[in-house]
């Protein structure tokens, strides 16, 4: 298929042996109207190959409208056939329609209930913006918000992933732990594309995992992904749960005590080497300092207080969890002048509480000890970033600079899991 940007264009289109079609069109963009019944597959998600696995990432919410820039030549389809070629400098303009999808190009305007966008390059790239994806775009709308759903290989979604989650760090220093990880990645959008959702298996942040599409890649963890290519962590003939985080801090956590969760049993806490592997982590200890007031002011904000007119009297940690994060913390205040208040905190929902004294994201960690200085600054001085459950990264990192193989990496982390190929039986 062929595009002239020419006012009189003449375009021979060849779907398949049995199409063949003339069209004369006076527009710079080709439109195909109702020409051919060519359908998508985009839903056939059942294959023997691990290659063949899709995944689905939510890439774009936008309220109600949204504006594309084509930075190289697209096909536009609806659920049936395609309508469009689009070439580089072209702007897609989406906006709802009822339970619909408008979109306007070019003096030409198309309602679909879904619109698909594929590459029209050899190199099979979607490009918007500063944005590139492989596979195919849907652009949908969901409860009254425009979608955009990257559908593309479980494989490529992976090596999208790998390089926003982990440092890839100098030379070879970390390519155990990144092949290790990117195990992980794929157990974990594994175990999502197995729960079926309606319309996509993924957010594309800290939600889930986070994806930045084909600009995240590299040579060097592009080929760490091929080496591991299909390959999963199970554990009882299953796919195994995988939680990870940054920094352990010296050791990691029961997932029960973080999530909630039944007892898992290779999601338990773990000392992270005699000494810890994460200690060369630029995280793994850290202080954060508060005045009373603000720190009253996080206690009202999240609804412990009715008046932030209040005093701290003290402050402690009541119970500790094996590895030395905190269970519960308990703060004595006298709001109101003469008012007794006794909160408790647990878990780690203190890190939501609390937060960093910036405010600008939750506290690194629950292994801490707090204090109050002479003047009621609230003082916490902490190791570790992040839940604590499962793989620590930088743990992970210090064991690949150490020589250790990406199979124990995972079964120090993960004990008792094993790695195994996907395949259909699940």
């Amino acid at each position: 298929m062929k595009f002239y940007p020419s006012f009189s264009s003449l375009l021979y289109l060849t779907f398949n042996k049995n199409f063949h079609f003339k069209l004369i069109f006076c527009f710079t963009l080709i439109f195909l109207i109702s020409c051919s019944s060519v359908k998508r597959v985009y839903d056939d998600r059942t294959s023997d190959s691990y290659d063949s696995f899709l995944v689905r990432v939510l890439v774009n919410e936008k309220p109600d409208n949204l504006s594309l820039l084509v930075k190289d030549k697209i096909y536009l389809s609806n659920e049936s056939e395609i309508i469009a070629e689009v070439k580089n400098g072209n702007i897609l303009n989406f906006s709802l329609d009822d339970e619909n999808i408008k979109l306007k190009i070019a003096g030409k305007t198309f309602t679909s209930n879904v619109f698909w966008i594929e590459s029209g390059t050899d190199n099979k790239i979607i490009v918007f913006d500063e944005k590139k994806y492989r596979g195919k775009l849907r652009v949908f709308n969901l409860n009254n918000e425009i979608k955009i759903v990257n559908e593309l290989k479980l494989e490529d979604y992976v090596k999208g992933v790998i390089t926003r989650e982990m440092p890839v760090g100098k030379g070879n220093d970390n390519y155990n732990a990144l092949k290790a990880f990117s195990i992980c990645i794929r157990t974990y959008a594994f175990n999502r594309i197995a729960q079926k959702r309606d319309s996509f298996d993924l957010y594309p942040d800290t939600r889930d995992q986070v994806y930045g599409g084909v600009v995240s890649e590299t040579d060097f963890t592009n080929q760490i992904v091929d080496e591991t290519a299909g390959q999963i962590l199970s554990f009882d003939g299953k796919p195994a749960q995988v939680f990870y985080h940054s920094t352990c801090g010296g050791f990691t956590e029961d997932v029960q005590n973080v999530f909630n969760s039944v007892k898992v049993p290779y999601l338990i806490s773990i000392k992270d080497g005699t000494e810890p592997f994460c200690i060369i982590s630029p995280r793994y200890e850290w202080t954060e300092k508060y005045s009373e007031s603000l720190f009253v002011n996080r206690l009202f904000n999240a609804g412990f207080l009715n008046s932030s007119d209040c005093s701290i009297q003290d402050i402690s940690v009541e119970s500790r969890f094996e590895s030395g994060r905190v269970n519960e913390l308990r703060i004595n205040l006298i709001c109101n002048g003469s008012q007794l208040k006794n909160i408790s905190l647990f878990s780690n929902n203190i890190r939501n509480i609390i937060r960093t004294s910036d405010g600008s994201s939750i506290l690194r960690s629950t292994m801490f000890n707090i204090s109050l200085d002479s003047n009621k600054n609230v003082l916490i001085n902490g190791k570790g970033f992040g839940h604590g459950v499962g793989m620590c990264q930088w743990g992970a990192i210090g064991q690949s600079k150490q020589g250790i193989s990406f199979k124990d990496i995972l079964n120090h982390y993960y004990p008792g899991t094993k790695i195994i190929l996907i395949d259909d039986k699940f």
